[in-house]
């Protein structure tokens, strides 16, 4: 496998499987099949990869990573960064592999979540006053509730 496919390498091969979230292509000269997520099929958003290609198509694709996980290799192909019809490399200096690179975190790192308020800001006169929310719906009820005990009273008074 190794030396058969570098990774940055372009190269034309048919479609084997297509599933809701990519098509896996047939890797000529061993078993495995390569994966174009449905991310990776074009640069528009792609909801059915059955719309984009079908088993036995033949498309350009490119290597864009190769992972080893419980011995077992993941080869991660992708048909937005070279050109459907002439085979040009569309991102020569592979960016995207760079970015998929920074997003892979290593295992065992440990990621803390801390929580924020939610401000709404409201412009009022001339300067601006911040109220969270939790206040806003208090004052709310405030208001609803002081109409509806003046409504009640007057019609009381009024009544006797």
């Amino acid at each position: 496998m190794k030396q058969l496919i570098k990774v940055t390498e372009k190269i034309k091969l048919y479609v084997a499987m297509v599933t809701d979230y990519g098509a896996f292509i047939k890797i000529p000269g061993c078993r495995k099949q390569g994966l174009v997520h449905r991310t990776h099929m074009s640069s528009c958003r792609v909801d059915k990869p059955s719309e984009i290609v079908d088993v036995g198509d033949k498309v350009w694709v490119k290597l864009i990573g190769r992972e080893m996980k419980n011995d077992r290799i993941k080869v991660s192909l992708s048909m937005k960064v070279v050109n459907q019809g002439t085979g040009k490399d569309l991102d020569p200096n592979n960016v995207i592999i760079e970015k998929r690179r920074k997003k892979n975190i290593e295992t065992g790192s440990r990621l803390t979540l801390t929580a924020q308020t939610l401000r709404v800001t409201q412009a009022r006169g001339q300067g601006t006053h911040q109220k969270t929310a939790r206040q806003q719906r208090r004052r709310r009820r405030r208001r609803s509730t002081r109409r509806s005990t003046r409504s009640e009273s007057g019609k009381s008074r009024g009544g006797g």
